[in-house]
């Protein structure tokens, strides 16, 4: 589980921020928090990030994703003496390294793993184990400096170390190469942090995917049926590409291939066949289905989400999930994050992380106080994190009410009319 995420020096954030999954000393409902067998801190399952648009809410989320990616992919797709593409605050101190740290729980034992960046390389580099709650520095990468490595951690160290470029990370290389007490690490990350984030129809295609099997398919109906589309079942049909789409998708491919000089010697997956959704309704007595271009938005983005949900509750994966009311109306918001507060439907304790509009959830009383962040830009261009709690509301505050007056920040300052005025002033202008 995601204790914390600390980060700074990235897109619109210049300070470190800290998102904090760890529950306060609150009296709010305590049910859906997940307690960690020898961890003190109790776990919280859901947080909501409010903030104005360009605030720099998806920006939070995108720095976890980076520092996802940075782990997966420096030692096997960052090229050799190449820039490492970080995006640190384009204002005054960018020159400053940007920096990534998680604190997570893994098989009951509390880890720490971060790591330093420019665009030239990696400036360091640590991960912190506590065993029984003492702290070991397993190893600690510093520029211009050896890795220091514990003797808790065994394996070949050196001969990774040797292998490892100025700018890939030592976790990386060592997973690339087998190493056996840094692999779990390595795939917490992989197996743990998903994201959707940007056009859905990746997550589409998996929730379509998940369906081929007949228990899921099932679940997937179920969650479907409750939200009340009118949706009775769902059909999967193996259906034929058309060779003439086939011809002309080889040939983009190709295309990008040889403009961008991509030496690949991965074949084009030319598959004959593709699985194909329909979502049956009850229209006067009778089942008719519908293909997923004559559902609404809401629907497809619905349906789009559930197969990515379904895995995080199954796995006990952490979502991170990019404007989570987009086209959903709130009651199936609340019940999706009463999924994950429900300990016997989650109970490898997966966590959702999202951002969203959508003040109607502020006063449903399935948030916490301390799981509600805000994000807001200064003067300067500049974002910060904070959370609600830094306000001290009161239990029976109307969350909703006091954000939208301002109380809390994280919203845009719009004097009454002033949309109007412009638009007036303009059209005078143009005659």
């Amino acid at each position: 589980m995601l204790l914390r995420f600390k980060f700074s020096n990235f897109r619109s954030f210049r300070g470190e921020q800290e998102l904090s999954l760890v529950a306060g000393p609150l009296n709010d409902h305590s049910e859906g928090v997940f307690e960690i067998p020898g961890f003190k801190e109790r776990v919280l399952p859901v947080a909501a990030i409010y903030g104005a648009n360009a605030s720099g809410k998806t920006t939070v989320l995108r720095a976890l994703g980076f520092m996802d990616r940075a782990v997966h992919d420096s030692h096997r797709l960052w090229e050799p003496e190449q820039p490492i593409p970080v995006e640190p605050f384009a204002g005054e101190g960018a020159d400053s390294p940007t920096q990534f740290v998680v604190d997570f729980v893994h098989e009951d034992v509390r880890h720490q793993y971060g790591f330093g960046m420019n665009s030239a390389s990696v400036l360091e580099e640590w991960l912190q184990v506590y065993p029984k709650g003492r702290r070991q520095t397993w190893f600690h990468r510093k520029i211009g400096k050896p890795i220091s490595f514990s003797d808790k951690l065994t394996g070949e160290n050196k001969v990774i170390e040797q292998l490892c470029r100025s700018n890939s990370l030592f976790l990386s290389a060592a997973a690339q190469n087998n190493h056996e007490m840094l692999l779990p690490i390595y795939n917490w990350f992989w197996n743990t942090l998903k994201f959707v984030i940007g056009p859905r129809s990746a997550e589409t295609k998996l929730t379509v995917e998940m369906c081929s099997h007949a228990e899921t398919r099932a679940l997937i109906t179920r969650l479907l049926c409750i939200a009340d589309l009118g949706i009775t079942d769902v059909n999967i049909t193996v259906e034929s590409v058309p060779e003439e789409f086939r011809e002309k998708t080889k040939k983009f491919v190709e295309a990008i291939r040889s403009i961008f000089e991509i030496d690949s010697d991965r074949a084009f997956p030319d598959e004959a066949t593709h699985a194909a959704v329909k979502l049956l309704h009850r229209i006067d007595g009778k089942l008719l289905p519908f293909d997923l271009e004559r559902e609404s938005a809401g629907t497809v983005a619905y349906l789009a989400l559930l197969g990515p949900l379904v895995n995080a509750l199954r796995n006990g994966s952490v979502i991170c999930v990019d404007e989570l009311d987009s086209s959903l109306h709130p009651l199936i918001a609340i019940e999706i994050m009463r999924l994950f507060e429900n300990r016997a439907q989650n109970p490898k304790g997966g966590q959702l992380i999202f951002n969203t509009h959508d003040t109607n959830l502020l006063n449903t009383g399935i948030l916490r106080r301390d799981q509600i962040w805000f994000t807001e830009k200064d003067a300067k261009g500049e974002s910060h994190l904070y959370p609600l709690t830094d306000f001290k509301p009161r239990r029976e505050e109307n969350l909703e009410s006091g954000y939208l007056q301002g109380r809390y920040g994280a919203i845009p300052f719009i004097h009454s009319g002033e949309f109007v005025t412009s638009l007036a002033e303009g059209d005078g202008k143009t005659k």
